[in-house]
């Protein structure tokens, strides 16, 4: 499961994947791809192009021997990304060429040889790949530093970059325009994008210590853009948007900012709405935002944000997205009925959640690996103080893998309540739709649902369960 915290969302946009598709005058021509996979014998390919507003994607089988072929009808140059198992291979083509390659399916990286055509354009991505790799690689370890060394550390990775993407050209003298265009792009939004999350990671390799930024550290914003429309087919130009815009996202924390927004989430798109000009940038934020809203916290705050997002996407092929991801939560709204489940307590006994019909049930799930689930119990337990003569029960069910550290760390913290343990049941992450921990939810005294994502302890819940109880 996925932990929520702005850690794991930046790590997650560090996987510097090269998109785009150019707009070349080429007539439309058959491109062939033909790859021979050692040990995937039988398995399958995906191969997705990377167009936001009309996304493709080909499911192609690799035969008996390990080989597959493809072909393609394009206009322009492309790149594509090819799932093969746990990787994805990003792969550049060009009308009428051919790309082959032989890979080994446990080693795709380190085992890929190409030939064909299209070969140089797609050794150099791999080259870009390692090198970015070995960076990401020492991350944490470049992060813990002051800003003169880090900055010494972006430049030296994007000049090893450009110097990479300038023998390319000098030893190809009629390579692509188009993909010299968004190489560039690449290396300049990386370079940008490792900037914008520095003070982040610092602060959080380093607690407590507080970081000291020049004003100088921030003219990296004048070589960028948040409005160019060529490029929204490179993940790492929308990637750097988004970490961009997670910066005014973060004011919400304040009070006065709370008090002026009905949600966090119609924040979130007052903030796109001011600071993207071109729209079709301005509708890919928008249904990200809510695309993640949507997928751990399923229908909550619709009725706040919907308008505010139709107005502010203005994209039918997204809205139509979202509305087809909230049907998947419609048997998980208010009133709806709470499915039963029966977890293991401290003592090996079995609890069920209907043991407690009757009374008004507020479920933490949570895990001891997790830090912000942790972080949560010192003011869970106050609301437990709190309300202990009320009628509520406040339940934690454990989804560690095993029940050792979920037991040490319930003695160790004193954790009262309704202590269970799940492991890695599936009805917590099927039925419940537990995406990412911390997840809390309500339960009425029929047992029925009153909200399947409900408020944290430490994000104002106690408001809830005051007019839950006074009822």
């Amino acid at each position: 499961m996925q932990i929520i915290n702005k850690l794991t969302t930046i790590g997650a946009i560090l996987v510097l994947i090269v998109v785009f598709s150019c707009n070349s005058e080429k007539k439309e021509q058959n491109t062939v791809i033909n790859a021979t996979i050692e040990g995937a014998n039988g398995m399958e390919v995906y191969i997705t192009n990377m167009d936001p507003f009309n996304p493709t994607s080909d499911t192609l089988k690799i035969d008996e021997n390990g080989i597959v072929n493809h072909n393609l009808d394009i206009k322009t140059p492309q790149y594509y990304t090819l799932g093969l198992g746990r990787t994805h291979l990003v792969v550049f083509v060009r009308p009428g060429d051919s790309l082959l390659f032989s890979t080994n399916i446990n080693n795709v990286f380190g085992t890929i040889k190409y030939s064909g055509v299209d070969a140089i354009y797609n050794d150099y991505i791999i080259g870009v790949n390692k090198v970015s790799g070995a960076f990401q690689s020492k991350l944490f370890d470049v992060f813990s530093k002051e800003e003169e060394t880090v900055t010494v550390s972006l430049d030296s990775l994007r000049a090893l970059h450009a110097d990479d993407l300038a023998a390319l050209q000098m030893n190809n003298s009629d390579l692509d325009p188009y993909f010299l265009e968004i190489e560039k792009a690449r290396i300049l939004y990386e370079w940008a994008l490792l900037h914008r999350i520095y003070p982040d990671y610092y602060q959080y390799i380093n607690k407590d210590k507080e970081l000291q930024i020049s004003p100088e550290f921030d003219t990296y914003l004048a070589e960028t853009s948040l409005n160019d429309e060529s490029l929204i087919e490179l993940p790492i130009y929308t990637k750097f948007i988004e970490a961009y815009l997670r910066n005014g996202f973060s004011k919400y924390e304040t009070q006065e900012v709370k008090d002026k927004y009905s949600s966090h989430v119609t924040y979130e798109l007052s903030v796109i709405d001011n600071e993207i000009e071109n729209s079709k940038i301005k509708s890919i934020m928008a249904y990200n935002t809510i695309s993640q809203q949507v997928k751990y916290d399923g229908i909550k705050d619709y009725d706040l944000y919907w308008d505010d997002f139709k107005r502010i996407c203005n994209n039918d092929f997204f809205i139509s997205k979202i509305k087809e991801s909230l049907k998947d939560w419609e048997y998980l709204k208010k009133g709806m009925p709470a499915k039963d489940f029966s977890f293991v307590n401290i003592n090996g006994e079995n609890v069920k959640l209907s043991d407690f019909k009757g009374k008004w049930v507020y479920i933490d799930i949570w895990a001891t690996w997790c830090n912000p689930c942790v972080g949560e119990i010192p003011k869970l337990k106050e609301l437990e103080e709190k309300y202990r003569d009320d009628n509520i029960v406040f339940m934690s069910i454990s989804v560690d893998r095993t029940q050792e550290p979920w037991k040490a760390m319930v003695v160790e913290n004193e954790m009262k309540g309704i202590q269970l343990w799940a492991g890695q049941n599936d009805l917590i992450k099927d039925f419940y739709r537990v995406n990412g921990i911390p997840r809390f939810m309500i339960i009425d005294p029929e047992t029925n649902i009153y909200e399947v994502s409900a408020d944290r302890p430490s994000m104002g819940v106690e408001t809830t369960l005051d007019k839950l109880l006074a009822k």
